[in-house]
């Protein structure tokens, strides 16, 4: 395990486990946040700090020196190193570094502002990432930098670039600061291997506040492997006069770490996808709308040996049936009228080498099956109006939300093509399954709009928050957006409250809070409105919170006052509460 000592060179410490909630801070931690000791234990760190941008790299597994954190309306200045067991995050050590007094002597070159700076071109899954403040403090570095020298981020991190490099040339990020221009396509030594990188001065208000290194390729013996596959192109790809390399060029947007969420299914299902992004077999994704297929589908391209290739996308219900076949497999010149001189390159062709993602395959024709099938088995394809034979090589990514299985029963779908596709099976699922990934979703929209709509929202009441939980989303997170969304459009607070979401919404949740009701109340309130089992599941509800709270947050002592075991109380607290914020159903 790769391990720091918390203790040392902080004033105060704080313990975080996989889903980053406090298993421990110590007395100079508590008295920094101005709460007990006891008190935060269980809760996750973003509900005690407001960690802005640092939210998603500590859920990254980043490291970073010496930025800020708010509590309150106190600043605080922090550093957080992941513990790694067998390359994966299972905890980290928040430490709060010293009070930043309200005069400002912090200046606004923070991780927040470098963040900006370089969210265009950084991709946390696969680049090597450095990042150092104007002084030559490394402020950020990830895994895959650290692996190139041997090291970890723990070690690196606060430290002058020139004394964390280890059997490497001298960094030259401090002279890119001094010149305050970029330096593109370099070729650096770095312990034993020459990489290709890049090295761009960040510079806000005409002044340079830091340096971000960026890795191209960890060692350039790659470089010919790009090579011969630009030159495997189709040659229609190449010099077709009437296709505009850039325009088919259609690079991921998202990599895994934009797939935000801290439940057991999210988290699980990422480590498969990291793992079967490597290999070449065809992917099904299966799934509810809005449930994020193609999220998942940019992520497994991201984290593939096909990233440097392009990513298309087609969605087979949105185009019309007899407009699929040249959108697929393109079409020579006069093959029909109104076709374009010089003819058009299909999405399988602009795809070679990369990814193709076919959303809502269900939804494709059986003609049409058919040709898609012969793709993948002989990996040739023959434009519309043409007798050429091409070849391709691309990794197909599915998705759908219809039930194949029946399909191919009824016909509609066909039974070879089923099983060419479902190589890889991989469920998301909806959001009703994993309600603890509310919270953190919706704070994610809320980060979002704040800076699409100029505003300053910072949370839900206590209300609005009550009625996110006992929603059941049947949009999924697509309506979660949407709901949002439409609060920043009439919200003039910090908060957002039950009178800012849809009508719709409020009453289909309503008078859902019963802890300060008595029992008969509830029951008469709740006659006529809701049937018996949504009763005895709000009263469960309430009991097994009222038993955890009881019992000081200990879950064992919980389940034997219930006469349960401890096990059949996670799986209650699970099923019933759904992980919000409210309580930590994970073991202390």
């Amino acid at each position: 395990m790769n391990g720091c000592n918390p203790e040392s060179g902080s004033s105060g410490v704080i313990r975080l486990d996989t889903d980053l909630c406090i298993i421990y801070l110590d007395q100079a931690a508590a008295a920094m946040l101005e709460l007990p000791s006891s008190s935060p234990v269980g809760k996750k760190i973003d509900e005690v700090a407001d960690l802005a941008n640092l939210g998603n790299l500590m859920h990254g597994g980043i490291s970073f020196s010496d930025q800020v954190i708010l509590v309150g309306k106190r600043r605080i200045a922090c550093d957080f190193v992941p513990i790694m067991e067998n390359d994966l995050m299972v905890g980290g050590v928040l430490s709060l570094l010293r009070l930043i007094p309200d005069n400002g002597s912090d200046t606004d070159d923070s991780l927040k502002e470098i963040l900006r700076s370089t969210s265009a071109f950084m991709n946390f899954d696969y680049d090597g990432i450095i990042v150092v403040d104007r002084k030559g403090i490394v402020v950020m570095v990830n895994q895959s930098f650290a692996n190139l020298l041997d090291t970890t981020p723990q070690a690196m991190i606060g430290r002058h670039v020139d004394r964390a490099y280890r059997n490497s040339q001298p960094s030259h990020l401090p002279a890119v600061m001094e010149s305050g221009k970029p330096d593109l396509g370099i070729i650096h030594y770095f312990n034993g291997k020459q990489v290709y990188a890049n090295r761009f001065p960040l510079i806000k208000d005409g002044r340079v506040i830091g340096c971000v290194g960026k890795i191209l390729f960890m060692d350039i013996r790659e470089i010919p492997l790009i090579a011969r596959q630009l030159q495997a192109e189709p040659e229609s790809q190449v010099h077709h006069p009437a296709v505009n390399r850039k325009e088919i060029f259609f690079k991921y947007k998202y990599d895994s770490n934009s797939i935000v969420g801290q439940s057991r299914k999210i988290q699980d299902l990422k480590e498969t996808l990291l793992r079967v992004a490597q290999k070449h077999s065809n992917v099904l994704l299966r799934g509810e709308s809005g449930t994020g297929k193609e999220l998942f589908a940019h992520a497994i391209h991201a984290a593939s040996a096909r990233h440097y290739s392009p990513f298309v996308k087609v969605n087979c219900a949105a185009i019309p049936e007899h407009l699929l076949e040249s959108e697929l497999f393109g079409y020579a010149e006069g093959a029909f009228t109104g076709a374009k001189k010089g003819g058009q390159i299909g999405k399988f062709e602009q795809a070679h080498t990369g990814t193709i993602f076919l959303d809502e395959i269900g939804d494709m024709p059986l003609y049409m099956q058919v040709k898609i099938l012969r793709v993948l088995q002989e990996k040739e394809l023959t434009n519309l109006g043409s007798t050429k034979q091409k070849t391709v090589d691309v990794r197909v990514v599915a998705a759908t939300n219809r039930n194949l299985e029946q399909m191919v029963k009824e016909g509609k779908f066909r039974e070879d093509l089923y099983y060419r596709l479902n190589v890889v099976n991989l469920t998301i699922p909806a959001l009703r399954e994993r309600k603890e990934d509310v919270y953190s979703l919706t704070m994610n929209f809320i980060e979002q709009f704040n800076v699409e709509f100029g505003l300053s929202v910072k949370d839900l009441d206590s209300d609005a928050w009550q009625i996110f939980k006992s929603y059941d989303w049947p949009g999924n997170i697509r309506e979660l957006r949407n709901v949002v969304e439409s609060a920043f459009n009439v919200v003039s607070g910090p908060l957002i409250t039950s009178a800012h979401l849809p009508e719709q919404l409020t009453q289909l949740c309503p008078g859902t809070n019963v802890d300060f009701v008595g029992i008969e109340d509830f029951i008469l309130a709740s006659l006529g409105k809701k049937d018996i089992s949504q009763i005895m599941d709000q009263f469960e509800n309430l009991l097994l919170r009222k038993a955890v709270e009881f019992c000081h947050g200990n879950k064992q002592q919980a389940s034997k006052l219930l006469g349960i075991s401890r096990q059949g109380l996670y799986k209650k607290l699970s099923r019933q509460l759904g992980g919000g914020s409210d309580m930590d159903t994970s073991e202390m």
